[in-house]
């Protein structure tokens, strides 16, 4: 078989002329394009890397806010947390407070009323120890009381001692020598002169002496001159009542206080338990 060399080159030829051909118009164009396409691809690829990161940043940025927030939050709460226990400790030490002050304004009202109860009491028992011990000594010994009781008094005048004497002559000097005598009754004149006469012989004789009578002596008799004074009266004889009195409404006081106390602990238990809750 004989090979046709012309028509092989020719051949050759076409097909050389077909790959530059394909090569200008086809390859080059393909080339290029895909070329593009990745460069497209990359593009889009470096914009998707690009907002994937900005979003990143901007998912970090609104982790950062919410963090704050929440530690905002925290500290809103605590705050009012510490204002809500700091109001609570303050309106239970007013309560505290107020219930002191009710206490001690309750206890001055007991006081007060225990003092006017034991003046009454003492002006009513002296009265009545006076009328009684009147009418005793009236139907037994057939004696005056007064008559009695200013002869209790001048008794007391003449066995005073006499540094006693002393201090009470010093007193009348001070006064200008004057001295007044009080007594719960009224004196007679017989009375006056007696009284009047063992002054001026126990104590100084040219001492002027005035008269007065008081009520809230308890059937007694006095001598005042000069901040000084010597007195006899049913004062001593009902002290004792009136300490026993006094004493009777001191412990009642203590036990209301203590039971008042009592009531007080247990309420300020259940407040601090209310505010635990």
């Amino acid at each position: 078989m004989l090979i046709d060399w012309f028509t092989v080159a020719a051949q050759i030829i076409n097909f050389l002329i077909l790959v530059g051909l394909l090569k200008h118009f086809l390859y080059d164009r393909i080339i290029r394009a895909m070329v593009e396409r990745e460069g497209r691809i990359r593009a889009r690829l470096e914009e998707a890397e690009k907002k994937e990161k900005e979003s990143d940043a901007e998912a970090e940025k609104y982790r950062r806010k919410n963090i704050e927030i929440e530690e905002k939050r925290k500290g809103i709460l605590e705050k009012a947390r510490g204002e809500a226990e700091n109001q609570r400790i303050e309106l239970t030490q007013k309560a505290r407070q107020e219930v002191e002050n009710l206490r001690t304004r309750w206890r001055e009202s007991v006081q007060r009323e225990k003092t006017s109860f034991l003046r009454e009491l003492k002006q009513l028992a002296g009265h009545q120890v006076y009328a009684v011990t009147r009418r005793a000594i009236k139907d037994l010994a057939d004696e005056n009381l007064e008559e009695r009781a200013v002869h209790v008094f001048l008794k007391k005048l003449e066995n005073m001692k006499r540094e006693e004497k002393n201090k009470l002559a010093e007193a009348f000097k001070k006064d200008g020598n004057k001295a007044t005598v009080r007594s719960g009754f009224e004196l007679s004149k017989s009375q006056r002169q007696q009284i009047t006469r063992t002054l001026h012989e126990q104590i100084e004789n040219d001492t002027e002496v005035r008269y007065e009578m008081d009520t809230e002596i308890i059937f007694g008799i006095e001598v005042k001159s000069g901040g000084e004074k010597l007195a006899w009266s049913l004062e001593g004889y009902i002290k004792a009542l009136e300490d026993q009195t006094r004493v009777a409404l001191e412990k009642e006081a203590e036990a209301e206080d203590a039971e008042k106390e009592s009531k007080e602990i247990t309420n300020g238990e259940e407040i601090r338990e209310e505010g635990s809750r």
